[in-house]
């Protein structure tokens, strides 16, 4: 899982990062600085929780917080749409957990509970992706070229 784990970390990134280009995103409402923390705090928090208290549902809460009243505007084709933020963390990360039961299914890797069987991977995992792509949305936005 670690090799396959790095390359679909890298695939959301990429994903990420073109998904802002083709779709032409800006945002509205958008707070870098306190987003940039509670990212900062998602990802300490995945790596904490197996020895401190799991903070991702108080980071979750945080999060919709801090997203109220940020929409992403974005083109396709010739029509111009909006969405709320945490409504996008929370589709790409539905998007990815079923991409991940897929992956599961067809046998690119298997979690300890798959051993005996597959099964539907944890609807947790969906919770870990949409508080993940917050981290990766957060560092594409920092990093995004500007118009000129």
């Amino acid at each position: 899982m670690p090799l396959y784990g790095g390359f679909l970390y890298a695939a959301v990134g990429s994903y990420v990062c073109r998904a802002w280009h083709l779709l032409r995103l800006e945002l509205d409402g958008y707070r870098p600085r306190t987003m940039a923390a509670l990212a900062a705090a998602v990802y300490l928090n995945f790596f904490t929780h197996h020895w401190l208290p799991d903070a991702r549902w108080v980071l979750a809460a945080l999060l919709l917080a801090a997203t109220t009243g940020t929409w992403v505007r974005y083109t396709v084709g010739d029509t111009h749409h909006r969405m709320p933020l945490a409504l996008a963390f929370a589709l790409i990360g539905f998007f990815l957990w079923i991409a991940e039961n897929a992956a599961t299914y067809a046998g690119a890797w298997s979690y300890p509970d798959q051993l005996d069987g597959w099964q539907p991977v944890s609807l947790a995992k969906f919770g870990a992706w949409s508080l993940l792509i917050s981290v990766t949305f957060v560092v594409a936005a920092r990093t995004r070229p500007r118009p000129a």
